[in-house]
C-alpha cells in the first residue's frame, strides 16, 4: 500500500505471507513454518524534475522469525534477517 500524504512525502507498507511450502521428496526434516513479513518505508521526493530523494525504512518490522528451505547441508534451513533499519540518499538529474 502506498500513501502520498503530502505532495513530496510517501509512506509504503508491504506485507508478504509465505505459506504451505513443501520439502522435496525424501527430505525427512520437519515441516517448514509459515511466516508473515512486513516492511515499512518513508520517502521524501523533493522537486518534480530531479533533486534529492531521501528514504528510511524498516524491513521485518515485527522481527518475525523466518526461514527459507535450503538443501540438507543446513539442517535448520536458511534464517532470514531480523528487523533491519536502513536509509538512503539519491540524487536525480
Amino acid at each position: 500500500a502506498d500513501w502520498l500524504f503530502r505532495p513530496d512525502w510517501q509512506l509504503n507498507w508491504s506485507t508478504n505471507w509465505i505459506a504451505n511450502r513443501q520439502r522435496p521428496k525424501g527430505d525427512t526434516r520437519s515441516a517448514i513454518a509459515d511466516y508473515t513479513m512486513t516492511d515499512l518505508t518513508l520517502r521524501y521526493r523533493g522537486g518534480k524534475k530531479g533533486g534529492v530523494e531521501l528514504g528510511i525504512g524498516i524491513q521485518n518490522l515485527f522481527d518475525t522469525e523466518a526461514r527459507e528451505p535450503f538443501n540438507t547441508t543446513l539442517p535448520n534451513d536458511w534464517q532470514l534477517a531480523g528487523r533491519t533499519l536502513w536509509g538512503d540518499v539519491r540524487y536525480r538529474f
